[in-house]
């Protein structure tokens, strides 16, 4: 089975002053004990960059790209044909919700990968339809 993650889970497992870092190390060792293969995109990983960087520090950002080839990842790569889908989804539910664009290609990539359950701390996933793990 495939579990997508998102950037939440993977900025908290790299600032040990994150609220989230405890509860991430627990459930990453979660998924790799329950044998799930985990995939996230190109703008996911670029969130989390970003993320670690402006919240932690360089060396911990550094830890996370080593670490990138290392655990497993599959890194789905949003492609012009899937970016148009994204702006359709951000088009079509912003109207009443706030979903980041990079939220919304996730969206997209997980329904066209049928992939049902998410790593995140997000809760517009579950306004999306999809399990929180």
């Amino acid at each position: 089975m495939t579990i997508f993650i998102d950037s939440g889970p993977l900025r908290a497992l790299y600032n040990h002053k994150d609220q989230y870092f405890s509860q991430a190390i627990v459930k990453f060792q979660k998924i790799k004990d329950l044998g799930y293969k985990m995939l996230t995109t190109d703008y996911v990983v670029d969130e989390t960059y970003t993320g670690i960087l402006t919240s932690s520090n360089y060396e911990n950002a550094m830890e996370f790209d080593k670490a990138l080839n290392m655990q497993g990842f599959k890194m789905e790569l949003i492609t012009p044909k899937l970016f148009n889908k994204a702006r359709e989804v951000f088009r079509k539910y912003n109207k009443d919700k706030v979903w980041s664009f990079t939220d919304c290609t996730s969206y997209v990539v997980m329904k066209e990968l049928k992939i049902k359950t998410v790593f995140t701390f997000d809760k517009n996933f579950e306004e999306m339809g999809f399990g929180l793990f």
